[in-house]
This record gives structure tokens, sequence and C-alpha cells, in this order.
């Protein structure tokens, strides 16, 4: 989906086209002239760089968290104090825009649920159309599951929306982790 610039945005880019030509006062730079430049003096040999060690793990997961909020959106994972294993249990997946922002429900909206072995999900990848609400104040994803075992269990969603303000439609990622306690 292509947007057109708005009448602000056009004229604020004319506006900088004209300034741009009037400070060049319209007139061609000159061309460098060649010049020889002699060899540079010659370095000693650089040391070796130090090797540094990969953080193990994905920075993404270690910072996720069952919350991200920035200016732009307020997002959260949700779930219950304890579930019991074999018994279908729920989480929810939340997301606001912040300030003057507000979701955008055309945006094509995804979820990705990773989720370990031991938890049996119907979908791991929610859309719009999956949404228990979709406004423009909020939206809320309800993910049904099942737990084949006891144990606290990490589930982490990729979420990927749209927030617009009056001028502007911004596309966000949000990336949210959270333990889900089995009995």
């Amino acid at each position: 989906m292509r947007q057109s610039l708005s009448p602000l945005a056009r004229v604020f880019g004319l506006a900088l086209l004209a300034l741009t030509l009037v400070a060049c006062g319209g007139e061609e730079a000159p061309s460098p002239s060649p010049t020889i430049e002699p060899p540079p003096a010659e370095d000693p040999a650089p040391e070796p760089a130090a090797e540094v060690a990969e953080p193990e793990g994905d920075d993404e997961a270690e910072a996720a968290g069952p919350r991200a909020e920035t200016g732009f959106y307020v997002a959260s994972l949700e779930g219950e104090e304890g579930y019991a294993a074999g018994d279908e249990g729920r989480f929810a997946v939340r997301f606001t825009g912040a300030g003057e922002y507000h979701l955008n429900s055309e945006f094509p909206t995804r979820i990705t649920i990773e989720a370990p072995d031991a938890l049996t999900l119907p979908k791991a990848e929610l859309r719009g159309g999956d949404a228990a609400e979709f406004t423009e104040e909020a939206a809320r994803f309800d993910v049904p599951f099942t737990a084949a075992e006891a144990g606290e269990h990490q589930v982490r969603a990729k979420v990927e929306f749209a927030v617009c303000n009056p001028q502007t439609c911004i596309p966000q990622t949000a990336t949210l982790a959270l333990a889900l306690p089995v009995q």
C-alpha cells in the first residue's frame, strides 16, 4: 500500500529545495583540479585485532519481557497465575497506541508465537482477523494452549503492527516473553 505525502510534507520539501537553490546561488561548483598526492608514509603493521566473543543466545530473547513500552505503543503478554497440565489455558497479547498514536487496523498485523515442545498451540501465527478485540484504541489476541507437563514454560511473541497519528503511520515490532506456570 503506497501512501502519498501530506500537503504539509510537500510544501516543506519544496521550501527546502528552494532554499538549497538560493544557497548555491544557481552556480555550478568548480570542479576540483587534479593533484598528485605523495604516497602515505609507511605505518607500522597494525596489531592483530583482539578476538571478540559473540554473546551466546539471541540478544532479543534475553531482552524480552512480558511488557514493552515506547513513545508509540504499549504491548504486553498477560497470563494467569497457574495452569493445569492437560487442560486448555489461555494467555493474552495486548497492545495499544501511546500518546497521540492509535492502532491501524488495516495494517497486516501479525503475531508469531514460539513455545516449547511441552505446549501445544492450535495456531502459532495470528493475524488481525484472529483478534478477540481490535479497535483504534486497543487490540487483544487470546492465545489458547495445552501443556503436556507441569513446569514453567516460556512463550515468546513477536508482534508486528502499526500505529498512526494524523500525519503518519509507523510500523512497529515488539518481542515479548512470558513464563506460564503449569502444575
